[in-house]
C-alpha cells in the first residue's frame, strides 16, 4: 500500500482543533422544571462555562472519523495488486480464408485454439487483441477480464486483404522486447523465423494447401474512342501436378469468352481475351474450384467503355470541332471566361487552348501553347517563330509511332525547364511538349497547336495527337483496378460508396478510403445519384501461394533481461469518500434526534 501525495497527512493536525472547538462550544443541561418560565429564568441564571472536563461521546468520534477519511482522501492511498497483461496478434488476413483438411478455414482453427488457450488464463487478466489487415492495428480498448476477450475474438471475422508480414513482424517485436505485456500470443498462418522470444507463445495452422489464382485482371483500350476492350488474366497453379485452368468471363452478368490453359506446377501464364464487348463489371471465374475460393474469381470495371467525354476550353470553337469526326468522343466546348473547376469535374480530359485554369485541375488535362507566368502550373515561355524538333523520348506512349521527320510545326513556344513536368520532345530552343502527374492526374502541356485536327490530311500530326488524347483519357495503358486493403482517394463529387456487401459509407471528395477490405465491386455515388462502379479483388499471387508459408522474423531483445513485474495501483479515493457520505449521513441523524430530545420539556 502507498500514497500519491503523503504530503496530504499534514492535515490531520485539523484534529485537536476539532477538539478544541468540541471543548469550548456550550453543552446542553437537562433540567426538570415546573414551568417554561422558570425554564427561561433557570437557563439564564444557570449558564454553562465553556471550559471542562472534555465529555466526548458518539457524535465527536463521528466527525473525527470524517475529518480523518477527508485527509486520507487528499493523500490518495492505493494498494499494489500483481497483474498479467497479455497481448494476442490474431492474423485476420485473406490466406486465413483457406480451408483445412478439418473443412474448417484457418482462421477458424486458430480462433478455436485461441480460445482454448484464454480459457487458462486468470479470469482478470488484462488481454489487448490486435488484428493484422489490412494493416496491424488495435481491435479494441484492453479487456478486463479473459472472458471479455474470448467473447470480442469469437466475432472477428478474416478479411479479403493480404496482410503486411513486415509490419506485423516489428509489431510483434514492439510487444515482445517492450515491458507493456507479460505475454504476447500470436495466431496465424505464418511461422515465426528463428527463435521465438520466450515470452511469445504461437498458434500456427500452415498445412500446405493446394490452389489455383487469378493473379491479375486487367483492361486495355487499343484506341482513341474504341468500344472493344483487350482482356488479359493472369494464371497461377501451386499445386505439385500440372492443371489445365479454365476461365470464364461474363460482362453485366452476360457470357462473354471463355479460355483454357495448362499451367505446370507453380506456374503462371498469361490469357488474352483480344475483343472483349462493352460492359460496365466484368467478372472472371476461374474453373476447377480449389479450398480458397477468393482468389477464383476477380472483378474489373470499364467505366472508360462509353463515349470519352472531352471539356474543350477555347475562344477558337472551329479548333474544338475538329474532334467530333473522331467515333465514340462526346464533346463539349466552354469559353474561357465562362469556364469554372466544376466543369472539369465531369469530363473525362480537358483541353485548354490559349489559357490555363486557375487552379489544378481536378481530372487530366492537356495544355496547349499555355502563357507564361501562371500561379498553377508556372510555366516559362518564349514565343518562336521557327521550330525544329531536335529530340524526342522513346520508347513512351506520347510518341509511339510518330514520324517526327515528316512532322511540320508552325509557330509556337518553347518551355524553359519546368519544376515537376518532364520534357518529352524537345526543339532547338527548348522544350515543346511537357508531360508531368500531380496528385494522381496527368497533365500534357505544348508548345505548339497540333489542332484543327485533320486526321489523313496531316497523319505525323493525327498521330501525335490520338496519342495524347489516348494517354490524358487513360488509353493505351492496362487498368488493373484496386486491391483490396489498399486505400484510395475518394474522387470529386462522389458522396457515398456502396461497399461489396450492400452497406453505404458516406465520403469526402479528396479524402483516403480505407474501408476497401472486401472483395467485389464498389459503387461510387455522386450527388445526382449516379453511380460509377469501381472494383477491387486480392490480386496477391504471394497470399495465393498457401503450399509455401513466409516465416515472419521477431527480433528478439538485444540483453537478455529478467522478467518484468507487472502490477497495478488500485485507489481507494473512492471508497474513503463513500465511507464519509455514510458517516456524514450517520451524524446527521445523531444530531437531528439529539435536538428534538433537548427541546422535550418535562412537567
Amino acid at each position: 500500500m502507498g500514497l500519491l501525495y503523503p504530503s496530504a497527512l499534514v492535515f490531520f493536525a485539523l484534529v485537536p482543533a476539532l477538539l478544541i472547538a468540541y471543548l469550548v462550544r456550550e453543552r446542553p443541561l437537562r433540567v426538570t422544571v415546573s414551568s417554561v418560565l422558570a425554564f427561561r429564568a433557570l437557563r439564564g441564571l444557570k449558564g454553562e462555562r465553556p471550559w471542562g472536563l472534555p465529555q466526548l461521546d458518539w457524535l465527536f468520534i463521528v466527525e473525527v472519523m470524517i475529518l480523518s477519511l477527508a485527509v486520507l482522501a487528499m493523500a490518495q492511498p492505493y494498494v499494489v495488486r500483481r497483474r498479467k497483461p497479455i497481448a494476442v496478434v490474431l492474423d485476420n488476413s485473406a490466406a486465413m480464408q483457406a480451408r483445412t483438411a478439418s473443412g474448417q478455414t484457418r482462421f477458424e482453427v486458430v480462433r478455436a485454439r485461441l480460445a482454448a488457450m484464454l480459457s487458462s488464463e486468470p479470469a482478470d487478466a488484462e488481454i489487448t487483441v490486435y488484428l493484422t489487415a489490412p494493416q496491424p492495428h488495435q481491435m479494441a480498448e484492453p479487456f478486463d477480464a479473459a472472458a471479455q476477450a474470448r467473447s470480442a475474438i469469437g466475432r472477428a471475422a478474416a478479411t479479403d486483404a493480404p496482410d503486411q508480414r513486415d509490419a506485423v513482424g516489428r509489431l510483434l517485436t514492439e510487444l515482445a522486447s517492450g515491458r507493456r505485456f507479460s505475454e504476447v500470443i500470436f495466431a496465424s498462418s505464418h511461422p515465426v523465423n528463428g527463435s521465438v522470444p520466450r515470452n511469445v507463445r504461437t498458434i500456427i495452422v500452415a498445412d500446405p494447401v493446394p490452389n489455383f489464382a487469378i493473379g491479375s485482371f486487367r483492361l486495355r483500350r487499343e484506341g482513341f474512342g474504341a468500344a472493344a476492350l483487350r482482356g488479359r488474366l493472369k494464371l497461377a497453379n501451386f499445386s505439385p501436378h500440372a492443371q489445365t485452368l479454365k476461365v470464364v468471363l461474363t460482362g453485366d452478368g452476360k457470357p462473354l469468352a471463355k479460355a483454357e490453359s495448362l499451367v505446370e506446377s507453380r506456374g503462371v501464364v498469361s490469357v488474352e481475351f483480344p475483343q472483349l464487348a462493352p460492359a460496365a463489371v466484368y467478372r472472371a471465374e476461374l474453373q476447377p474450384t480449389d479450398d480458397f475460393p477468393l482468389d477464383n474469381v476477380a472483378y474489373a470495371t470499364a467505366g472508360a467503355i462509353k463515349a470519352v467525354e472531352v471539356l474543350f476550353v477555347s475562344p477558337v470553337r472551329a479548333d474544338a470541332d475538329s474532334l467530333t469526326t473522331l467515333a465514340g468522343v462526346k464533346l463539349r466546348v466552354q469559353s474561357p471566361e465562362n469556364f469554372s473547376p466544376a466543369d472539369a469535374e465531369k469530363a473525362d480530359l480537358t483541353i485548354f487552348e490559349y489559357t490555363v485554369p486557375k487552379e489544378l485541375p481536378s481530372g487530366n488535362a492537356l495544355m496547349v501553347m499555355p502563357p507564361g507566368g501562371d500561379p498553377v502550373f508556372n510555366f516559362a515561355v518564349r514565343p518562336a517563330e521557327s521550330i525544329q524538333i531536335a529530340s524526342w523520348q522513346r520508347p513512351d506512349p506520347l510518341t509511339d509511332e510518330v514520324n517526327f521527320r515528316l512532322l511540320e510545326l508552325r509557330r509556337g513556344e518553347f518551355f524553359d525547364l519546368h519544376p515537376w513536368m518532364e520534357s518529352i520532345v524537345s526543339g532547338n530552343g527548348g522544350g515543346l511538349l511537357l508531360a508531368g502527374v500531380r496528385q494522381g492526374h496527368r497533365y500534357v502541356a505544348t508548345g505548339f497547336n497540333p489542332f484543327p485536327y485533320l486526321g489523313k490530311q496531316n497523319l505525323p500530326m493525327s498521330v501525335l495527337t490520338l496519342n495524347m488524347l489516348s494517354y490524358l483519357a487513360g488509353l493505351g495503358a492496362d487498368s488493373v483496378g484496386y486491391r483490396t486493403g489498399e486505400p484510395w482517394l475518394v474522387p470529386a463529387g462522389v458522396e457515398k460508396i456502396i461497399l461489396p456487401s450492400s452497406s453505404s459509407v458516406a465520403v469526402k471528395p479528396g479524402t483516403l478510403f480505407t474501408a476497401g477490405t472486401q472483395q467485389g465491386i464498389y459503387q461510387l455515388v455522386d450527388a445526382a445519384g449516379e453511380r460509377r462502379p469501381r472494383a477491387a479483388m486480392l490480386g496477391d499471387l504471394a497470399e495465393s501461394d498457401l503450399d509455401l508459408s513466409v516465416p515472419i522474423t521477431i527480433q528478439a531483445p538485444a540483453e537478455e533481461t529478467g522478467p518484468a513485474t507487472f502490477t497495478a495501483n488500485i485507489p481507494l479515493t473512492a471508497y474513503l469518500i463513500a465511507a464519509m457520505l455514510i458517516l456524514a449521513a450517520a451524524e446527521g441523524v445523531i444530531a437531528y434526534r439529539r435536538k428534538r430530545r433537548a427541546l422535550e420539556v418535562h412537567p
